[in-house]
Parts: structure tokens; sequence; C-alpha cells
């Protein structure tokens, strides 16, 4: 029964308005388009790293790993003395910059191949790699490797070719020994793979008889979690045992609020389409309320006005949800590099290359899309449904009519959503890094925003009617008139505008407040004069760690006073994945004026007895105050370190502790630099010593030397890189919402055609009523940026002050971003007024006899 309806009432009346049916099909399918290639992207970086995990494991039951330096050799043997233990295999893998190719990272895997072949099998492309235990040239050479077939494509190398990479000595020429073809543990690292003796590898990279990683394969018989319990026990707390599979469990926890953050700016255009829905239907049961009173008279219930018109924006979803799923494969595609590069810089090194639309996409995006087309529709169809047939008979039936009125349960039900924010924002996360309670909160400040603007917009008709005469004369009173006539079909394009410019100021102000507490961080806790870096502009995940040797060569150097060796290694501190910052005491207490928040600066007795200054969020995270203690692996075992002071610290996102270097070598074995930190004699001199250390050690270990003012830029340029695709999203949604303008304007013409045409009959010139609807198309534009400013205003304090420390563990003071919220408030009227273009020619060129007699 509802077909033939579909058929002959509502596909005919969407295509006698062709523009405004594209224009809602375009909104629905750009929000479907951004929600699923958004969701395949954060499927994808995982899948990457987990992939990474699962095909170097190979056919191990269970991974033994220690901390981020690796272990001993000799811890090998302890694990195959455990009973249940069939077999087992030590390697070491390292990610090592690519000389000469800046971003790009090769994965080596050091392996033993004498009993690899256990775990893992290697294809060779023109080799028979089964005879690699009898090539002695590889296996005594510390400068050959087994390249993916991938990697010697992308980089044009062939068999015997030389190429550089990154070591901690510097950089070091490698020969391509074989190819190997993409399959198996190959697979990993997005395929850029290489693979080695560990021996090789360990004296290649200056990892001296150290492992990070020991593969076991279980009896069946003894079982995998009663192997997995005699492991512990043999090994101690020290060591983390578990199935391969297991392993990036930590990554997804440590990621979860980028990807919340990416969701959330999909969402908010998906929302800005769904309005698009809203704003279609709602103008097609005012523009058809003659039609529905005949199908009313002709015996159709109330229950099928509302199906048909559900009905009806749901094929609206459909049909923008086919356009949208092939558009998300190409933005998932187009995005995945700035995502993948963001996590790579701020979190852990991964290389996702390419992203598949699968199953949970395609359901996700036919879900929202049709499902949220529907719910759009349910209050228009209500209405519709609740047309009387005598009235709507009437030749003027439509004439002022409009999708609901201000009433005061919106009103009310607006309020109450606002006096909710604050009591739901500071609810707990439920479970690590998911701040419930704060998007819980963005979300009722957009709904209750929503709700009451049609009021507001009441009363933006007392603002607007005054300067829009004395700017456009009578063409801008009627605006203001027009644009406060239906408030409740106005507040749509109005809200849509609202929304996108609300996440933009939101984002803007979290942003800039982050931008000047880490500025200020920096020129107290980090006060160095030079920085010196290997492979990359700041140290963290991606640089390369380097011989403290280094730094005794630059402290030779003329003008250069003192050389702080600084190590950031990523740790496991208390499940979070923590940075462990080591530095020379003396140096840190002269130079550095932290902002303590508990405690002091440490005295060199303190330091020497292992105790620590660690991160505001590392506290706030797991309760740490003055006088607690931390329990950490370590090669040398677990350690135990007190707590000296809990200080300022922007490093890390996961939390940050600060240790002596000494006590730092001494527990983990390791005496790698990732920045030192220089002070100059006299700051003059900046340039000639940074041109020093680049002519002396520069092309060696592909340094970076950057000053102070460089190395808050750079942090300042990693925030932004990391809101990249957000800010594009909300760009996004304020594009869409301009589509509503359009749409509404459309509407608004055929609407006002028998007005458009007494105007014109009693003198108004075409440009009277050009200026009309340009000045409507403002007013609604800059409603759309004063309520999105306000809102984003709350918003921001919402991110900085309660979902940033939920998330994140800081809290720093919002900084409202002025200079942001004025430009889009400009760009929302600039552009509003620019889309009511197209409508108001379109007014401007009735025919005054055919718009008197239109009905």
């Amino acid at each position: 029964m509802f077909l033939p309806l579909l058929r002959l009432v509502s596909l005919r009346h969407l295509l006698q308005a062709p523009l405004r049916t594209a224009l809602t099909l375009v909104g629905v399918a750009v929000g479907v388009a951004t929600m699923v290639g958004v969701t395949a992207i954060n499927r994808s970086v995982m899948e990457a790293f987990r992939s990474t995990v699962d095909t170097i494991a190979g056919k191990a039951d269970l991974t033994v790993a220690g901390s981020q330096v690796g272990f001993p050799e000799e811890v090998l043997q302890r694990v195959r003395k455990v009973p249940g233990v069939l077999h087992a295999s030590g390697g070491l893998s390292v990610v090592a910059p690519v000389q000469n190719a800046p971003g790009e990272s090769l994965y080596v895997m050091g392996v033993d191949l004498l009993d690899d072949g256990y775990f893992r099998t290697y294809e060779g492309v023109d080799k028979d790699l089964r005879a690699l235990t009898e090539d002695l040239e590889f296996l005594n050479s510390t400068d050959r490797l087994l390249v993916s077939e991938r990697f010697a494509r992308e980089h044009q190398l062939k068999v015997g070719d030389t190429f550089g990479l990154m070591t901690s000595s510097g950089a070091q020429d490698f020969i391509v020994h074989a190819l190997i073809r993409e399959s198996g543990p190959i697979k990993a690292f997005g395929g850029s793979v290489a693979v080695m003796d560990v021996a090789s590898a360990q004296a290649a990279f200056g990892r001296d008889r150290v492992l990070d990683r020991i593969d076991v394969a279980v009896d069946p018989k003894q079982g995998v979690e009663a192997v997995r319990e005699g492991l512990r026990k043999a090994l101690g707390p020290a060591f983390e045992v578990e199935r391969p599979s297991r392993r990036g469990s930590s990554v997804e926890t440590m990621v979860r609020s980028f990807q919340m953050g990416l969701n959330l700016g999909s969402g908010v255009a998906l929302l800005v389409g769904v309005f698009l829905v809203y704003n279609t239907i709602s103008i097609s049961v005012v523009q058809r309320r003659r039609e529905i009173g005949t199908l009313r008279a002709l015996g159709a219930s109330r229950l099928r006005i509302r199906a048909l018109f559900t009905l009806e924006a749901m094929m609206l979803g459909a049909l923008g949800t086919a356009l949208g799923l092939p558009l998300g494969a190409l933005v998932g595609r187009g995005a995945i590099g700035a995502v993948s590069q963001s996590i790579s810089s701020l979190y852990v090194k991964v290389n996702a290359r390419d992203v598949t639309i699968t199953a949970l996409e395609l359901g996700l995006g036919i879900a929202l899309g049709v499902l949220g087309s529907a719910f759009a529709a349910l209050w228009p169809a209500l209405h519709a449904s609740r047309v009387q047939p005598v009235e709507a008979l009437r030749k003027d039936a439509a004439a002022g009519v409009q999708v609901g009125s201000t009433k005061s349960w919106a009103q009310w039900a607006g309020l109450g959503c606002l006096a909710a924010v604050y009591p739901l924002a500071r609810l707990p996360p439920p479970v690590e890094n998911l701040p419930v309670g704060g998007y819980l909160g963005i979300f009722l400040v957009l709904m209750g925003s929503t709700l009451l603007a049609p009021t507001l917009l009441r009363g933006l008709w007392y603002v607007y009617r005054g300067p829009g005469e004395r700017l456009l004369g009578v063409s801008g009173r009627l605006a203001a008139d027009n644009f406060a006539r239906a408030p409740v079909r106005t507040s749509v394009p109005v809200s849509a505008l609202a929304v996108g410019v609300s996440m933009a100021v939101c984002i803007a102000g979290f942003v800039g407040s982050f931008h000047e507490s880490t500025q200020r961080w920096i020129n107290q806790a980090v006060p160095a004069d030079l920085f010196v870096t290997s492979s990359a502009r700041t140290a963290g995940v991606q640089n390369q760690p380097m011989r403290p040797e280094l730094g005794d060569a630059i402290e030779k150097l003329p003008g250069v006073d003192r050389v702080d060796r600084v190590r950031i290694l990523p740790h496991d501190v208390l499940g979070l994945r923590a940075y462990v910052i080591s530095l020379i005491p003396e140096i840190y207490e002269q130079r550095a004026k932290p902002l303590f928040l508990e405690g002091r600066m440490l005295t060199p007795e303190e330091w020497r007895q292992g105790r620590v200054i660690i991160s505001e969020n590392l506290s706030r995270r797991r309760g740490l105050h003055v006088g607690s203690t931390v329990e950490m692996s370590t090669p040398t075992g677990v350690r135990t370190y007190t707590v000296g002071a809990v200080a300022m610290d922007y490093t890390s996102d996961q939390g940050t502790l600060v240790l002596s270097r000494d006590v730092y070598m001494a527990h983990f074995q390791d005496r790698q630099v990732d920045i030192f930190e220089t002070y100059l004699t006299d700051l003059s001199r900046l340039e000639e010593v940074r041109r020093a250390i680049t002519e002396a050690h520069g092309r060696q270990y592909n340094l970076y030397v950057l000053s102070h003012s460089e190395l808050r830029h750079e942090a300042t340029s990693l925030v932004d890189d990391a809101f990249t695709v957000t800010y594009a999203m909300e760009a996004v949604a304020v594009l869409l919402a301009l589509l509503g303008v359009i749409n509404t304007l459309l509407a608004a013409v055929l609407d006002r055609t028998r007005e458009i045409g007494l105007l014109r009959a009693v003198g108004a010139a075409k440009s009277h009523v050009l200026w009309l609807f340009v000045g409507e198309a403002t007013f609604i534009g800059l409603s759309g940026g004063l309520i999105g400013v306000l809102s984003g205003t709350v918003l921001g304090g919402i991110i900085t002050q309660m979902v940033s420390e939920q998330s994140l563990g800081w809290s720093f003071p919002y900084v409202f971003p002025t200079g942001v919220a004025l430009q889009m408030s400009l760009t929302a009227t600039l552009c509003a007024a620019v889309a009511g273009l197209y409508p108001a020619r379109r007014a401007a060129a009735l025919d005054v006899v055919e718009a008197l007699a239109y009905e």
C-alpha cells in the first residue's frame, strides 16, 4: 500500500524540487562518508599495529617481552627450561629511519635463523631462503638484509644495491642480500620489513647481546595457560607473558582519546546531514498541506501519513547512503596518511597504508544514514498526521504555516539539557581514556542550543530589524520580518551552522589553551639554547636514539657550556605507556624552573636514592602523590621508585617520570640519548654553534639542531597536525550547513511566490527582492555564527576542563579563541549571504503576472 503512495506522492514531489532534493542527498552522503571513512581509518590503524604484532609472532602461542630496551640473552635459556615449553626463539626488532627519506622507516627483524623456521617462513623472490643457515656471507655480515619486495620496489632497489639506515652510531649502509615476498611476517608494518640474523642486528644497531622478544611454542599436553603461569613464576614480574593477539591492547587504550575525537568530528558532519533531512521533510509537509488533507479526506489514517513521510525520509537516507559509502572509501584513503602520521608522532610507530570498507563500516553507514534520516523525519511526520482535512483543503492553507512552533516544552527541554551538562560532564570515565560524561555534556549543549534556537531567533528579530532597515531600507526590514516569521523552520539551518561553528570554536579553544600552557612549560622546564635530535625534529616515538659520545664531541665545541644527555623512553608505568625521562640532575637543577604542583626540586642525595618527579597527569590518573611508590620492570628486575615531586609536564598525554641518568643507566642498562640539550656560554653565538654541530656531525647522524623558539614552534605544529583531520571535518560540517541555507531559501521563494508578485506589482524593483533574500540569508548566517560562538565557548570549557582531565589527565586554563570566533562568525555570515544569492536571483526573476496567479 505504501509503495504506490511513495511513487505517486513522495517521488513526484521530490522530483519537482530537484535542486533541494539533490542538496539533501549530498548532505546525507557527505555525512555518511565522513563517519564511514573515519571509522575505517581508526580500524585500519589498529589493524596495522595488531597485524605487525601478530604476523611477526608467526605460529607462537606465547610471547615473552621485557622493557623497551630489551633484556639479556640469558633469559632465553631460562624460558627453555620451563616445563611445557616445546620451542623458544629469541628475536630483536628495530624501527630504523631510512636515510634521505624523511618520515619513512624500515622494520628490521633480527631472528635466529637456526631455529626461526619453527615459527616463521620466508619466501624468496629469486633465491631459495631455506639455505640461509649455510649462507656464511649473510650470517657473518652486519650490513646485509633480506628486504621485502614492496620496500625494494618503492625505493627502486635490487639485489646487491646499498641504502642507508639510521642507527645509534649514525648512518650506516646496508646491502640488499635478497628480496622476500610480502607474505606471513613480511606483511607487518605495511610491508616495509627487512630480516637479518639476530647477532648481526645486535651489532649493527648497538644492542649487544640484547633481545626484546622470545616466541614460545607450547606443548598441547600442558596447555597455554599453565605454561604462561610457569613462565611468569620463572621470570618474575619484570616480564610480560601474553598471547600475541593481546599485546596490542595497551596501544588501543592509549590512542582511544585520539580516535574518539575523530569520531566526534565525523558525528558532527553526520548530524548536520540529518538536519538537512529534517529541513527537507519539514518543508515538504508545509508545501503539501493540501495534498495531505486530500489523502486524509480519502481515508488515509494518521498512522499511514506518518509512515509515508518517514519512508520518504528513509528513501532520501538510503539514496544518500548509497552515494556516501563509496565516497567514504575515498575519504578513508585520502586521510589515512595524516591520521597514521599523527598517531606515529604522538603514540606508537604505525605504518597504515590501506583502507578497506568492511561489513562493519557498511552496516554502520547504512544504519546511521537510513535510521538517522528516519529519526529526523519523526517530528515533521507527526505534524503532518495532525493536519485536519477541512483546514488543509482551504485555498490558502499553506500560507504562513510551518512545522512546529516555539512551544514551551521545547524551551524547557532545552533549558533542561543545559542544566544537565555540568553534572553529566563530571561523571568519571567508565573505562580508561573514555570520557563518556564529557561527550554526553557536549551532546547536551548542542541539543539544548538547538531546542532553544527558535526562541533565540524571535529575540534576534528585535536586534536585526533596525540595522537591517538602515542598511538595506525596506528590503532589510522585510528580511528581518521574514527571518522571524517561521522561527522553527529558520532554526534548522541556523542550528546546523551553529553546530559547525561551535565545534570549530571548541577545538580552537582547546588547542589554543594547550598551546599557551605548553609554551609556558617549555620556557620554564626546558630552557636549553639548542636541542639536538636524530632523524626527527622532536624526541619521542620517531627519533633515533644516539650514543652518548656525540654529546662529548658537542661539549668540546667553542661556545658550548654544558650538554645534558636526555633519554625519553616509552615504557609501561602502572599500566600506562608513559615516558621515562632520564637527565643529568646537576644541569636540570641549575637551568630548569619547573612548576611544581606538589613537593620541590630534589636534592642530589634524593636523585641518587632513586626519587623521581612525575607529571600532573600521571599523578591524577594513578592517584600518586609525594611519598607514593612506583614499581617498574627493568632489565635488572622490578625497581621501586619514590615520588619526590609532582610537576607540570606536557611531554606525553600518558604521563612522564623523571629520574637521574646515573640511576637510569644502572637500572635499565641503557646509555643511549634522545636529545642533547645544549647550553651556550653566549647566546649570540647560537648560529655559530649550530653550524659547527651540523657541519661536524649532521650528515652522519641526520641531526636536527633546533633553537628554543624553533622547539616551541615544533610543539605547536605537532598539536596542529594532530587536529588536521578534525579541522577538515568541521569545515565539511559548515559547508553542509550552507546547503541547508540554500534549501530553506529555495523553499521560501516557493512559499512566498504570491507575496513576491505583490511586492513587484506595487513597485518593488528586482534589486529589492534580491536584497530581501540576501538579507534573510545574512541574518541566518549571523545568527548561526553567534549561537555557534556561544555554544562553542561552553564546549571549549568542557573539553579543556573536563574531557581533557578525564582522558589526558591534564587540566589547564581555558583561553577564549577570540580570533577564531570572529573569523567563524564573519565566515558564516558571508558564506550564508553568498549561499542566498541563487535563491535570491530566482525570486527576483519571477514573472509578476505568474507570481500573482500562483497558488
